[in-house]
């Protein structure tokens, strides 16, 4: 059995835990858009907020496996990153995936690198606070996204408000009919708190 279909095979079995055991994951169609859109943006470094049992890594994964590049995933559960680590092996990319176990807020600085896209699916009350954390270590132009910014906008309502302060563009695409998800291409400009 090939690697491309022992990934396919095990995104289905992730799929299907999920769903069984109601851990929250991207859909298949968000997982297709992110994908496409790391490939179309030639994303390399990519940084993933909240691992869960990894299967919107592996799906980001195939993507950036195109562009020859590298992810970053960050989870501060215990069993989720024991999960993530099992299924790292399962789809052999033990050697090409940094897992990061912790607070967001305290390893995203400490990380020496720069990110060209950067997926935030995590804690989206703290919304503002992660654009804060990893402004700095995103490129020019690099593409952030959040998820859930409709299902969850009672949780992140300044947002948006905080975005308009600091004149930076973004875009709300209806990718799901229940998952929307916010696009920022980042400007130059430093963030105001």
């Amino acid at each position: 059995m090939s690697v491309n279909t022992e990934r396919e095979t095990l995104l289905k079995e992730l799929r299907e835990f999920w769903v069984k055991n109601n851990i929250p994951n991207i859909s298949d169609t968000n997982a297709l858009f992110l994908k496409n859109l790391i490939t179309i943006s030639w994303s390399k470094n990519v940084l993933e907020i909240w691992t869960a049992n990894w299967f919107s890594t592996i799906n980001l994964w195939i993507a950036v496996e195109e562009n020859k590049g590298k992810i970053t995933s960050i989870d501060f559960s215990e069993p989720s990153l024991k999960m993530a680590w099992e299924n790292i092996k399962l789809a052999h990319l033990q050697e090409t995936v940094t897992l990061c176990f912790g607070n967001a807020f305290d390893i995203i600085p400490k990380l020496e690198a720069w990110f060209d896209f950067v997926f935030i699916d995590w804690m989206m009350k703290s919304s503002i606070d992660f654009l804060l954390t990893i402004w700095d270590n995103t490129i020019e132009w690099g593409v952030i996204i959040i998820d859930d910014v409709i299902k969850f906008k009672e949780k992140m309502w300044w947002l948006e408000e905080f975005l308009d302060k600091n004149h930076i563009e973004f875009n709300i695409l209806p990718i799901d009919s229940d998952d929307w998800i916010m696009m920022i291409i980042k400007p130059n400009l430093p963030l105001i708190k």
